[in-house]
């Protein structure tokens, strides 16, 4: 079953968007084996929109401790990963595990969802899969504003609650929370952090990530309208963190 293409709406598009990274990640329970074959298939089918294969490693320690010695060892394991031609948009597929990464610049959510829908379609194309464990799309935004005007309440409404006992000269924060949609069938969990960044700025980062709140709780033929609302409701959720004083910086 294929996920087929839509009519892709955009609430509002920025002259210059303050997203970082895009990544669109699925998990699966398999059926059968995974094996090098089905990995090649899979390449065969993408090739053309991402023609580089590399490896990358995961690296674990294991620690052993027992009364007469402590002892670890260091393991690693490979998973396959698949560039387009500038290396600014990827595929990590890792068994169960595959994910579409876009880099900035990031164009617009036209051209990114085709690239999922490829992805996906030619995952489970290759690959038996016995349910849908975890669906997730995430995006990354950055924000540098001069420190000299900073007033936290002016730009961002998702902000710390500081009680009239608590120190009001703010230095630096971090807050999140948890939102549920789709009649709680869906979470997002959003983080806003500050980090410094040149003199005089202080860089921001506000994280979205939107995932299935259930394993196996969708088929393949509903991806279609998860990822329609998945997007829909980050871009909503984006509209409301932020202010006009902080749209104004890219836009």
């Amino acid at each position: 079953m294929e996920i087929n293409y839509f009519k892709i709406t955009v609430n509002k598009q920025y002259k210059n968007p303050p997203i970082t990274e895009v990544v669109c990640e699925f998990r699966f329970e398999l059926e059968g084996v995974f094996d090098q074959k089905m990995v090649d298939l899979f390449f065969n089918e993408i090739k053309e929109k991402f023609p580089k294969k590399k490896k990358g490693q995961i690296h674990q320690m294991k620690f052993e401790i027992n009364p007469k010695e402590q002892s670890f060892n260091k393991t690693f394991e490979e998973f396959d990963q698949f560039f387009s031609d500038d290396e600014k948009t990827l595929i990590q597929l890792d068994k169960g595990r595959l994910s579409i990464h876009k880099l900035k610049p990031y164009n617009s959510w036209q051209k990114f969802y085709p690239l999922i829908n490829l992805v996906f379609n030619s995952y489970i194309k290759n690959i038996k899969i016995k349910s849908i464990q975890r669906i997730g799309l995430r995006y990354i935004n950055n924000f540098i504003i001069p420190l000299f005007s900073f007033d936290i309440e002016q730009y961002f409404n998702l902000r710390p609650a500081m009680g009239k006992n608590l120190p009001q000269d703010l230095v630096s924060f971090m807050v999140g929370t948890i939102f549920a949609f789709e009649s709680g069938r869906d979470n997002i969990k959003v983080q806003l952090l500050d980090r410094m960044a040149a003199q005089g700025k202080t860089t921001f980062v506000l994280d979205m990530d939107y995932f299935l709140v259930n394993p196996g709780s969708i088929q393949t033929n509903e991806i279609t309208q998860w990822i329609t609302s998945a997007h829909k409701n980050i871009e909503d959720v984006f509209e409301a963190v932020l202010k006009d004083k902080t749209k104004e910086l890219f836009n």
